[in-house]
């Protein structure tokens, strides 16, 4: 015995849908829903379909009557009847349901939301040339930057990690916070992370260099990691992967911050490399057997020339000066 096959249009699905039908229409769509399990489905995806475009009503003004006219002339062609060539009908209502759900997620993603903002990081740039800077981070983390050197950072750190990057000489005395460390990107692939402590950097193209004042430091080259311990220098030269360390008793690393050069037995070819740093002006070791000789003495806030009288006397070596270079002799 064959079954009556009840035709259903699209609007009166949408009435349907709205409560706005009379009883006789409310009777024709439930009839028609309980013809085939193919109706019910249809009607389900129907809905979907209808229900998802109502969420553009919060950032858009639409006009349900020109909306309807839109979309049914889209998904309104000459329509079949449930013949033989149904299951062609709902492969194609299908393909459209789903192209229609892919343009809603697409235009609800490029609208601006105050539900789902748009996360964008901030980066701030610190540059010095002549001079030395003092800044202080989100996070309350204190930077002095020496003279040529330059700090990137976010104006506000993730909630997983504070990061930066430096190019040059920098003391840092981080706040601790061990579930947010810090990280520092250097030159030559080296990483430098703490949760909370003090320590000189020395980031540069030939080199990298870690001094830690206070607390531990892990300093990290591709598979090479060491932890450093106060008082203790890490060197990374640009062709080594390798990261040798060694006990320091010297605080010349803190020169620019403290305005002394405090010597603990330190070697003249070291006192020299900072001094050069410090002034700018070229220094020069005129005879190889100088460079081992050790000195012990601090200079507070001295001119470079009583610094050089001073090694003079001290060495009774005799310095040359021709233009802005000094010949130590």
């Amino acid at each position: 015995m064959s079954h009556e096959i009840y035709p259903m249009t699209d609007e009166l699905l949408v009435k349907f849908m709205l409560d706005e039908c009379n009883s006789i229409e409310i009777a024709e769509v439930n009839n028609w829903l309980n013809q085939h399990t193919e109706n019910q489905e249809y009607y389900q995806a129907f809905k979907r379909v209808w229900e998802e475009s109502k969420l553009l009503e919060p950032t858009m003004s639409i006009d349900i009557d020109e909306s309807w006219i839109r979309m049914k002339s889209k998904i309104e062609k000459p329509k079949p009847q449930f013949t033989v060539s149904r299951k062609y009908y709902y492969i194609a209502a299908s393909v459209l349901i789903i192209l229609g759900l892919f343009t809603l997620f697409n235009y609800l993603n490029k609208q601006p939301s105050a539900e789902k903002p748009q996360l964008v990081i901030e980066h701030k740039l610190i540059e010095t040339q002549k001079e030395t800077r003092i800044d202080t981070l989100s996070d309350r983390s204190i930077v002095t930057l020496n003279k040529n050197a330059r700090l990137k950072y976010p104006t506000t750190f993730s909630e997983k990690e504070r990061r930066v990057q430096l190019k040059g000489e920098a003391f840092f005395s981080i706040t601790p916070n061990k579930d947010k460390p810090f990280f520092i990107d250097a030159s030559n692939d080296v990483e430098i992370r703490v949760v909370g402590t003090s320590f000189n950097v020395k980031s540069f193209d030939a080199y990298t260099e870690v001094v830690v004042e206070t607390g531990i430091v892990e300093v990290r080259k591709f598979n090479r990691v060491i932890l450093l311990h106060p008082n203790e220098r890490a060197r990374i030269d640009k062709e080594d992967s390798t990261i040798t360390v060694q006990k320091t008793k010297d605080k010349l690393y803190k020169y620019y911050r403290s305005k002394e050069f405090e010597c603990d037995n330190t070697p003249l070819w070291k006192v020299v490399e900072v001094l050069n740093e410090a002034y700018g002006d070229s220094i020069i070791i005129g005879r190889s057997e100088l460079k081992s000789l050790t000195l012990t003495t601090r200079f507070d806030n001295e001119s470079l020339e009583n610094i050089l009288d001073i090694i003079s006397e001290t060495f009774e070596i005799k310095i040359e000066k021709k233009g802005n270079k000094y010949i130590l002799k």
